[in-house]
């Protein structure tokens, strides 16, 4: 009789099992609002916009010593009390309380008996209401859940629609596949660099996790700046702020008495195709990212030498397969579960210091039950030894750098993101008064 088991996708299952007591691989996002959000309706949007996705109703089961895939089966008495928490700060919480609050949520893995997924809302801070999602990687990417979460909330302006952001709609596995071996078959020299390379040497971002991780954030920052600097060089948003991060990382080797040295970055690379927003809302998210290493010249005392040395690396691999590569690398191992945690370890951990990412969110103001979304932040994980991840998310015209680290590696994640603040003012002339210092 044929199983009628829904296996993990190889992907979704090597991230699944990459999940560490240590170091746990999920997915965080905060979103701050105007006003207070009122439980009762975003429960009925949860009901509506997240739960119809099956994923958010079932949770992955692991076979007796990895011998099978993984596999996604219903989550028994399902309730979403048991996935929504509520918590209530002291009046006018400050912006301390409000890490200190998701550096405890945090400090909670998620409940693989469940479907590994949870939302807090948390009330008493100045202004209105948080929304803290935290979500396993095996669901799917932060590209596409962060656009799951988003179709909680519905454009500001009339007419637009509920989901004001669009999601991108996955390939079909068979194109997939053909994609992944093609790639592989033409991506000898991606799959020869990225074998060859060695590791990262000894830094301030590297050493073993304890499991006790801390969140920060920047400012929110207005983007027309950075536009403006990067269309006056020939150059791309992402080029200015990974060119800023590699500043403040600079900085804060300095800062601890460290000499410089140049690390890489593990990037991730959305692989999804144009976007079908139909098919988006009813296909759940899965893992469709390649993986890139990043040299980032910490080394290099000078900022603009160090900025044209980001870009030529940003310009390589843009050109280059070792997304694809990548991917298919992580499938053949989510193939093979007993050699998933050494061959990740050698390929990706030990030859790199940080995860950095870039997502972004909707260009236009949402609202979610009525209540104006004011901004955003979120962090990605940083699984396999890595202590450490930098985040740059944007929305309506702003963004914001979100740090995770492991206190065991980097124990004062808001120090890099006042060296990012301080460093875009000081390259980009930004008036102090532009940058927001509220959250």
């Amino acid at each position: 009789m044929k199983s009628e088991l829904e296996y993990l996708r190889p992907v979704d299952a090597a991230w699944f099992r990459m999940e560490r007591r240590d170091d746990p691989a999920d997915i965080v996002a905060l979103m701050r609002f105007d006003g207070r959000l009122d439980e009762a309706r975003l429960r009925e949007l949860i009901q509506a916009r997240l739960l119809c996705h099956p994923r958010f109703l079932r949770r992955a089961v692991d076979s007796p010593r990895g011998i099978t895939p993984p596999h996604w089966e219903p989550e028994p008495a399902f309730s979403i009390d048991a996935h929504l928490s509520r918590i209530d700060l002291p009046p006018l919480a400050d912006e301390a309380a409000l890490r200190r609050a998701i550096d405890e949520l945090l400090g909670h893995r998620l409940d693989f008996s469940r479907s590994p997924w949870r939302l807090w809302l948390i009330d008493g801070l100045p202004g209105g209401s948080a929304l803290v999602a935290q979500l396993h990687h095996c669901m799917g990417d932060g590209f596409g859940l962060l656009d799951v979460l988003l179709t909680l909330t519905d454009a500001s302006s009339p007419g637009d629609g509920p989901g004001a952001r669009a999601v991108q709609a996955p390939r079909s596995d068979r194109a997939a596949r053909h994609e992944h071996f093609a790639a592989l078959k033409g991506g000898v020299d991606a799959l020869k660099h990225v074998l060859l390379m060695p590791f990262d040497p000894p830094n301030r971002l590297r050493g073993r996790p304890s499991g006790v991780r801390r969140v920060a954030w920047s400012r929110r920052m207005p983007l027309w700046p950075v536009k403006r600097l990067a269309a006056a060089r020939g150059w791309t948003v992402n080029d200015v702020l990974m060119s800023a991060l590699a500043s403040a990382l600079r900085r804060y080797a300095l800062s601890h008495g460290d000499l410089p040295v140049d690390v890489r970055a593990i990037v991730p690379v959305n692989l999804r195709p144009p976007h079908d927003p139909e098919q988006a809302r009813t296909d759940p998210r899965h893992n469709w990212f390649g993986l890139v290493f990043l040299e980032l010249p910490l080394r290099d005392p000078d900022r603009e030498s160090r900025a044209a040395k980001l870009r030529r690396e940003m310009d390589r691999i843009k050109t280059s397969k070792e997304a694809l590569v990548s991917l298919g690398f992580l499938e053949a191992l989510g193939r093979s579960p007993t050699v998933v945690d050494r061959f990740v370890d050698e390929i990706f951990a030990r030859k790199a210091s940080i995860v950095v990412t870039n997502v972004p969110g909707p260009r236009q103001p949402v609202e979610l039950a009525g209540c104006r979304l004011r901004d955003m932040a979120f962090w990605a994980p940083h699984p396999c030894g890595l202590g450490c991840g930098a985040s740059i998310l944007s929305y309506a015209g702003m963004f914001r750098l979100g740090m995770r680290s492991d206190v065991a590696v980097v124990a004062d994640p808001e120090l890099v993101t006042r060296y990012f603040e301080e460093e875009l003012e000081d390259w980009l002339s930004i008036p102090r008064d532009a940058a927001e210092a509220s959250a």
